[in-house]
């Protein structure tokens, strides 16, 4: 049954995203260039909505996020699936690694959508990338970022590196926390893009509590903010893991 439902959600996969892709480019002919990333982005985040239904995701929010304007949000990082949750619910801009930018019909539309893409092992990337956030920032756009600059399996939060919190320093942009769990695991390490979307697809359902904290207190420096945003965020895994426990009682 599993090899049916990989081969059928993966065929909806592919034929989803390919037709959101082409209306996405038929509008985008019409739209002024100075709405096109805004545009990318309206079409990014129904994609991720869509594909999160499609792989049988289910989301259990905790505090709907309700800011409007400028805000930095940041979260653990476990799979591929956190990027579709995170556009799913905040519909912002997406801090996100440069290989991104090469998957399949994902990445294309991933470009076009405004999307900040930094190789982290390229100082120059990196540097470009902060500039990118703290403009996206003064336009008074939300921001979503990955502060562990990689996926780690499991509920535990590794050190947030302090860029993303450098780059909108002294701004006055909310800085919002959130902690991702999932049931079961979706480890994404040591295997491609298509094996870890064909394992996620095996699957009947997968149970995703998301918990959004409080914003942090302000004018906190980069290398503070970037603790205390770890620190709540580790609080937030753990309550959205108590969430899940409870559903599977």
């Amino acid at each position: 049954m599993s090899k049916v439902r990989v081969f059928l959600r993966t065929g909806a996969f592919v034929g989803f995203s390919a037709a959101i892709l082409a209306a996405y480019e038929a509008r985008r002919a019409i739209t002024s260039e100075s709405g096109q990333a805004q545009l990318g982005s309206r079409y990014l985040a129904r994609l991720t909505d869509g594909l999160l239904k499609v792989f049988g995701a289910e989301l259990l929010v905790h505090r709907q996020h309700t800011h409007e304007g400028a805000a930095l949000v940041v979260a653990n990082h476990q799979s591929a699936l956190d990027i579709a949750v995170m556009l799913s619910l905040f519909q912002g801009v997406m801090l996100s690694k440069h290989d991104v930018a090469d998957w399949p019909l994902l990445g294309r539309l991933a470009k076009h959508g405004d999307t900040i893409f930094v190789n982290r092992e390229d100082r120059r990337s990196g540097a470009a990338a902060l500039r990118e956030i703290r403009r996206r920032a003064k336009e008074g756009r939300t921001v979503v970022a990955f502060p562990e600059g990689g996926t780690f399996p499991g509920d535990s939060v590794h050190e947030f590196h302090p860029g993303a919190f450098a780059a909108v320093r002294s701004l006055g942009v909310p800085i919002i926390p959130v902690g991702l769990a999932y049931s079961p695991a979706v480890a994404f390490e040591n295997e491609s893009f298509a094996k870890h979307i064909a394992n996620i697809a095996a699957r009947p359902a997968t149970q995703i509590a998301i918990h959004l904290g409080s914003p942090l207190p302000p004018n906190l420096d980069a290398r503070s903010a970037a603790d205390t945003a770890r620190a709540q965020v580790e609080g937030l895994v753990t309550d959205a893991r108590r969430v899940l426990d409870g559903y599977h009682r």
